[in-house]
């Protein structure tokens, strides 16, 4: 079982340097629609509790996160709107990459329409008077979902290299004569289907298709299709050198009307009695079609959220809409995160607004591991990772380790890991092998209190706090524990890291709560 905990801190470093198809929704009749402004409410009278709300903007305001605009929406009422750093109720704002997510919309509608048959079309059908270059039988077989789901197998280096970097291939899309063409005369170096990774080119290319099929502006198709039926008056989207919009990231909105899109999708692409969207589209466009490099889903330029029925319209800087199905809710949140940091929004969204409604099952906003003779309660929202230790080749109920790792504000890191004990096993050592070989690391030091008992159930329980220093700066605080569980004739160790000083989190109290939720054939 200790052959492999060395590597637990060290990755825990690594990963914190890093940045299903949504179910019909039951609203509260009558349904409330937005026509010139949101109908306003109290948190309280939807089901919310104001406190937790207010205590999230404390949060932000302490730690300093240059976010613009909070807006919760709810049962169809506004419940929540603060804005930040100069921003207002007025102040339209560039959306970034949120704009894929109306892109994507507009092929939707246009399927609706009839101008687009299906989403298996091939690309080079959908551009009938371009001619492509490095044109491959690969190539040949891109379809219109393979361009949905940036799963298409071009060669794009977008977060590979800086955006001024000439090797970048979004920036010489932005400076070429033409973006659409500059992305169809793109290289292969995968069969399409067979993996996904981010290529803006291919939002860019949705643009395309609709000034194919309908012979106009992507505007003009916009306003009368989507933005005049939902009530967005006021917008602006960039274009390109070549004209074209920037379908992949240049529109300017209100944070209000971006709550509308959500608000569109939570109704299953119905507003106010008129489809705008059909039905098994809103479905389609929000499930996972391809996971993604940072543990996402990924459906028609939507974002799926892992364990759990959420799905988002991501942008640069922390440009966010969140819908919630199971708790009738939208979230819009705009901001200006560095890249450098990572994003807070979906530990604001499970941590503080789903624990803030009263009246959603606590099913909604956690989630039960069980597996291999063992259950653990955690938040939604985590990543799951199971990974075998020791010798061994997989996870199996004798031995295993399971992380959930939350990629937000505060970030988390929690493992669980079992193996085959002894009651009279030394616990301490299995706490001693995480550190011991991760002192060495360059630059790395590990802080380590003294050793405490604790309680679980009727088993002893040791535990230890500890920081870990990266560069001489405090990176990650947490605390490592284990137990012996004589019903399996398993000891567990469970260690579990977050952000240092982060304002009503202690690690302690969260350390206890995860150790508290977990389960070994019924030992307490």
């Amino acid at each position: 079982m200790k052959k492999w905990l060395c590597c637990i801190m060290l990755l825990a470093i690594l990963l914190t340097q890093c940045a299903s198809a949504a179910p019909t929704p039951t609203p509260t009749p009558p349904v409330p629609w937005p026509t010139e402004e949101w109908p306003s409410s109290t948190p309280e009278e939807q089901g919310m509790d104001s406190a937790v709300l207010q205590q999230m903007m404390d949060d932000l305001d302490d730690q300093d996160v240059p976010m613009h605009a909070v807006i919760v929406i709810r049962h169809g009422h506004m419940v929540w709107e603060e804005y930040r750093n100069g921003y207002h109720a007025e102040k339209s704002q560039e959306i970034q990459s949120v704009t894929k997510s109306f892109s994507s919309t507009l092929i939707g509608i246009a399927l609706r329409l009839g101008l687009i048959q299906d989403v298996q079309q091939r690309m080079v059908d959908l551009f009938p008077d371009h001619t492509l270059e490095n044109m491959d039988e690969r190539k040949e077989r891109i379809t219109l979902e393979h361009l949905l789901t940036m799963s298409e197998g071009m060669d794009w280096h977008e977060h590979d290299f800086p955006y001024d970097d000439p090797r970048n291939t979004l920036g010489q899309m932005w400076v070429s004569k033409d973006a659409v063409q500059h992305v169809l005369d793109r290289p292969m170096v995968r069969e399409p289907g067979e993996s996904w990774a981010y290529n803006s080119g291919t939002s860019i290319l949705l643009g395309g298709i609709i000034e194919q099929v309908t012979g106009g502006k992507v505007t003009s198709f916009a306003e009368e299709h989507l933005f005049e039926p939902i009530g967005i008056e006021g917008y602006w989207w960039a274009k390109t050198r070549g004209g074209h919009h920037h379908t992949d990231g240049g529109l300017w909105l209100l944070p209000r009307d971006m709550a509308r899109l959500g608000y569109l999708m939570l109704h299953q692409g119905t507003w106010d009695g008129q489809e705008i969207v059909s039905a098994d589209w809103v479905a389609e466009a929000t499930r996972e079609h391809q996971q993604t490099t940072w543990g996402d889903g990924y459906g028609y330029q939507w974002w799926t959220v892992p364990s759990s029925q959420v799905y988002r319209a991501t942008g640069h800087y922390g440009q966010m809409i969140y819908v919630v199905p199971e708790a009738d809710m939208v979230v819009v949140f705009t901001g200006n995160i560095p890249d450098s940091d990572p994003y807070p929004h979906d530990a604001l969204v499970f941590r503080y607004i789903l624990e803030a409604c009263s009246d959603l099952p606590y099913e909604a906003r956690h989630k039960s591991y069980a597996r291999y003779g063992w259950a653990c309660e955690y938040p939604a929202g985590f990543r799951i990772r199971e990974l075998p230790i020791g010798d061994a080749t997989e996870v199996s109920d004798a031995s295993g380790m399971v992380q959930f790792q939350f990629v937000g504000y505060p970030r988390d890191l929690l493992v669980v890991a079992w193996g085959q004990a002894e009651p009279d096993d030394d616990l301490t050592s299995h706490v001693d092998q995480v550190f011991a070989d991760n002192v060495d690391e360059p630059g790395v030091s590990v802080q380590r209190g003294t050793f405490e008992e604790a309680r679980k159930g009727e088993q002893r329980l040791i535990r230890q706090a500890f920081e870990i220093v990266v560069q001489g700066r405090l990176a990650l605080s947490g605390y490592a524990g284990a137990w012996y569980c004589p019903e399996a004739g398993r000891a567990y160790l469970v260690v579990y890291e977050t952000d240092p000083g982060m304002p009503g989190r202690d690690a302690g109290s969260a350390f206890q709560q995860f150790l508290d939720s977990l389960s070994c054939h019924g030992a307490g």
